[in-house]
């Protein structure tokens, strides 16, 4: 039902969509805001397995929104309510858990479906129902956000033209902005993406090597050198973005997804890593001391201790005197008629509204692609396999707010050499 519905004529005329976003949480509501600003979504549903958590953040957007009851995992459950839908729009994990149940869903109910998974494991298991997707006309839009997403569409404008492609970075980080005034400073919602990101530095992570996926280690010292600037050390993390751009295109040999941040905060991860590692603590139990640590400057009893609480204080400032990557960027080195070429590409500023709002803007500007026909494939894909990175970037420059590294109009900063 909901594959006629988005495409049965252009939603820039009377065609309108029904939508469920799942999740009620820091990503979910700020998608929520997102979506209901869109003249086309007739019907907003928030579903979330706290009802209490979805009608409070439907009670904020107008008629148009309604609260769900919804546990993800009950598969009734969640074809009963996208029967209904054109577009089902996840935020909820673990993705590693939820996720697939939640495409299977989608698909068996001819529903469109776009996410913000950011684990290359349930990125692999979600992109395995491409066939069974495209036989129902679902498309399916895999890690919809800003890391991945923004940057696959960055490594797109990045290798374009390289016929052979050596290496291929895309990382991400603060971008060296003071503390943005429109990022909300409570951290409610933000210990899930805290534990995602500690889980994916304790353990081996996917990397592509000498044309291979391999296992490389996180946290790894990487010296990255745009074009025109110094050498920075950034740390890898394991992302779906060397799992995915490699896979549609081949003739990449080496790829790696890193993060920069001030040194501080680097002091607080590598002793929340010593504290599971060590099994003093768990994955979650050190999740929620760094995120108290980074948000509030509170470590609990029994956990981080030393280093951290003298680095808690400070991962809140703006450490001045270094140079940072920017927010969202991609590196490539290749050749193009037989001469080496170093390009990089990186947004022309910056996202404001923090982690949220670089997550969502970018899922909903492909939700309303998809819905204007700029999307036409089918099947389950990552971005860089099914969005045009011109249409997206030229959707996206309205949110980016232009900064001392910005150069020229567009919102793509280009570095060559």
């Amino acid at each position: 039902m909901g594959t006629q519905a988005v495409f049965s004529a252009s939603v820039k005329g009377a065609t309108t969509m029904n939508v469920v976003v799942l999740g009620a949480g820091h990503m979910g509501r700020y998608a929520a805001i997102q979506l209901a600003a869109l003249p086309f979504v007739h019907d907003l549903v928030i579903g979330d397995l706290d009802e209490e958590g979805a009608r409070s953040v439907a009670e904020t957007l107008g008629r148009k929104a309604r609260p769900a009851h919804i546990d993800a995992t009950n598969r009734d459950q969640l074809k009963a309510v996208l029967e209904e839908a054109d577009v089902v729009v996840s935020t909820v994990g673990p993705f590693f858990r939820i996720g697939a149940a939640v495409l299977d869903a989608a698909v068996q109910m001819g529903c469109h479906y776009v996410d913000i998974c950011d684990d290359p494991a349930p990125t692999l298991e979600l992109l395995s129902r491409d066939a069974t997707a495209r036989e129902a006309k679902v498309t399916a839009i895999v890690g919809a956000g800003a890391s991945p997403g923004i940057s696959n569409l960055l490594a797109l404008k990045a290798i374009e033209g390289l016929e052979e492609i050596d290496t291929l970075i895309t990382g991400w980080g603060t971008g060296g902005q003071e503390d943005d005034p429109e990022e909300e400073p409570s951290h409610r919602g933000a210990s899930a993406a805290v534990e995602h990101w500690v889980s994916q530095l304790v353990g081996p992570i996917p990397i592509q090597d000498d044309g291979r996926q391999v296992q490389g280690k996180p946290m790894a010292p990487t010296s990255i050198r745009l074009p025109g600037s110094a050498p920075i050390t950034a740390y890898t993390v394991g992302h779906p973005e060397p799992v995915t751009l490699p896979r549609y295109f081949p003739a990449i040999r080496h790829s790696i997804n890193v993060f920069d941040m001030p040194r501080a905060v680097v002091v607080l991860l590598e002793e929340t890593i010593r504290s599971v590692t060590s099994g003093r603590l768990s994955v979650s139990e050190a999740s929620r001391q760094l995120t108290g640590a980074l948000y509030d400057g509170q470590i609990g009893p029994g956990g981080m201790r030393g280093a951290v609480r003298a680095g808690a204080a400070a991962a809140r400032e703006r450490v001045t005197g270094k140079d940072y990557l920017p927010q969202i960027f991609a590196l490539a080195t290749g050749r193009r008629a037989g001469r080496r070429e170093t390009r990089a590409t990186a947004l022309n500023g910056y996202i404001p509204g923090g982690m949220a709002a670089a997550t969502c803007i970018p899922t909903t500007i492909m939700l309303t692609m998809l819905a204007e026909d700029e999307i036409d494939r089918r099947g389950v894909f990552a971005p860089e396999a099914g969005v045009d990175p011109d249409r997206f970037f030229a959707r996206l420059a309205p949110h980016i707010v232009r900064d001392s590294t910005s150069d020229g109009e567009g919102p793509v900063r280009f570095l060559n050499e």
